[in-house]
């Protein structure tokens, strides 16, 4: 009698925690991005057209979400060391701290986000102030980015998701995506983040 196994190849998921952040950290926020629009503050060059990019750095006003996206991402750290030995392996030889850079983008109507990826980090997140009805985000298998792939194949297609206000994404950074044309009359805001973990000696 034959013996049958199954070998995970490659996995990747999109992981959601919804409603985070309380209304009026939502509004702070909010105010704060309409202020540093207005301003050109910390506008950074490379942006999609119509898309306003700002590198600001925020300080403490934003630690309440610096420390939901570790405590997040820890736990998407557990879900993959289950199921990933390598990555287990490069986890457990040393502590990992997360190394957050994190960036605003405001999209007006029309304006979209080429395809694209994080490749140097680990996972790729945004948190959503103004995102319903302005856009899916869109991810692609990257062995189908070109839809190329036989149609019939397992997980090749596309997965759109349409972000809540208060959403927060989380991915792993190499999987190719792109935010669809911004079909309303409103700007979809949200604070973009790359994630990379970064080992630090127990000693």
């Amino acid at each position: 009698m034959s013996d049958k196994s199954i070998a995970l190849l490659y996995h990747s998921e999109l992981f959601k925690k919804s409603n985070v952040g309380t209304k009026k950290q939502r509004k702070d926020l909010l105010d704060k991005i309409h202020y540093l629009k207005k301003n050109n503050i910390g506008e950074a060059d490379g942006s999609n057209e119509g898309c306003f990019r700002s590198n600001y750095e925020y300080g403490e006003e934003l630690d309440w979400l610096r420390k939901e996206i570790t405590e997040f991402t820890k736990e998407i750290c557990g879900y993959y060391t289950s199921r990933d030995k390598h990555f287990e392996t490069l986890l457990s030889q040393q502590t990992q701290k997360c190394d957050l850079s994190i960036w605003t983008n405001v999209n007006e109507p029309g304006s979209i986000n080429d395809l694209h990826t994080h490749k140097s980090e680990t996972f790729a997140c945004t948190y959503n102030l103004q995102t319903a009805g302005t856009g899916y985000l869109t991810f692609k298998n990257p062995a189908n980015v070109l839809n190329d792939c036989h149609y019939k194949s397992p997980f090749i297609r596309a997965h759109r998701v349409e972000p809540q206000d208060g959403d927060l994404l989380i991915w792993p950074a190499w999987v190719p995506h792109l935010v669809e044309r911004n079909e309303s009359n409103k700007q979809r805001i949200n604070i973009a983040i790359n994630i990379k973990l970064v080992g630090v000696d127990n000693a």
